[in-house]
């Protein structure tokens, strides 16, 4: 994605600040009865403590005492070893943010460059739908026709494996399952165009997160900021513990192994969401941020890269992946 679909999606969201309203009457009728049903799922998972994704120190009946966090922080090794790929690949930026959600280190390497954030904006879009959903569960039955595609006018090298059908109509849940686990653009237009944007303010609001990048194809975020979108949903401190979950469910899931995934070992569970940014005749941009479950021992990672070719971008990513998983495998 590159600015262009910010700027096509600027006008979707203006949009939504109408398209929301017409569909409340459609969410509201539905509203008690799915409310009930979802009360009930609740308390079932609260009581069997069935929680894979989510920070297991919020299930007071799971947790016993408090996890043991790592003692050691590889900053320094680590910020060395990306000033080298920097150099090798003559990259014009790498960014990474780390954080042990064990309570341990955190810390930043490049934190205050500024990247655009493309495809990463899919994440909050996604749990600001699961936030309406809390309060009308039936929103995610709603189906939406898909009438024709939009032509974002850009040529995405991670393209999803599979695409909306022209006439077809899909629920608004199945549309955010295919934004997320295929990154699919024409499902984000569908989406963005019936979201109140008073949502997602609100949602940037309490991250502190500057809400510019919804309305202005030129704002961008930096690797510290769009890590708490993560963060969040970890702590399940936006979302409720249910729905984060369903939401990590579905990163967990994400359909792109060639960067962050790819620097861990592959049977280890990571819930992640790449973007890309750029073209072949300009600067090109690739990301990848999530959480990488190593056993009693969840880790936050999120790499950023700026350079001119693609595949440097991506193996940059991978290495850096790699370097952080085995420092993390040392300690334990």
């Amino acid at each position: 994605m590159n600015a262009k679909i910010f700027t096509a999606l600027a006008a979707l969201f203006g949009v939504g600040l109408i398209g929301g309203y017409v569909l409340r009457d459609v969410w509201d009728a539905r509203q008690t009865t799915a409310t009930a049903e979802m009360d009930s799922t609740s308390r079932q998972v609260r009581q069997m403590g069935q929680y894979t994704y989510t920070n297991p120190l919020l299930e007071c009946e799971v947790a016993e005492g408090t996890l043991d966090a790592r003692k050691e922080n590889f900053h320094d090794a680590l910020e060395k070893y990306v000033r080298q790929l920097k150099i090798e690949r003559k990259l014009s930026d790498v960014a990474v943010y780390f954080r042990d959600l064990n309570n341990g280190p955190t810390f930043g390497i490049g934190e205050r460059g500024e990247f655009f954030p493309a495809s990463l904006l899919k994440v909050p879009i996604m749990m600001a739908y699961y936030h309406l959903a809390e309060q009308n569960p039936s929103i995610l039955g709603v189906e939406i026709r898909f009438e024709k595609p939009v032509d974002f006018d850009i040529t995405p090298t991670i393209l999803p494996r599979e695409s909306l059908v022209v006439g077809e109509s899909y629920t608004v849940d199945d549309l955010v399952r295919r934004m997320i686990v295929y990154s699919d653009n024409q499902a984000l237009s569908l989406l963005s165009a019936r979201l109140p944007l008073a949502v997602l303010q609100d949602l940037f609001a309490m991250l502190d997160v500057g809400g510019d990048v919804l309305a202005d194809s030129e704002a961008k975020l930096t690797v510290k900021e769009y890590a708490g979108f993560f963060r969040i949903l970890f702590n399940s401190s936006y979302l409720s513990r249910n729905f984060s979950e369903k939401a990590l469910a579905l990163l967990a899931k994400t359909d792109y192994a060639d960067a962050l995934p790819a620097g861990v070992p592959s049977d280890m569970m990571i819930a992640h969401k790449f973007g890309e940014a750029g073209t072949e005749d300009a600067e090109r941009q690739l990301h990848d941020c999530g959480i990488v479950y190593f056993p009693d021992h969840p880790y936050l990672a999120c790499i950023m890269t700026r350079g001119s070719k693609a595949e440097d971008l991506k193996d940059t990513i991978v290495d850096v992946s790699k370097f952080i998983y085995e420092k993390i495998d040392e300690q334990y």
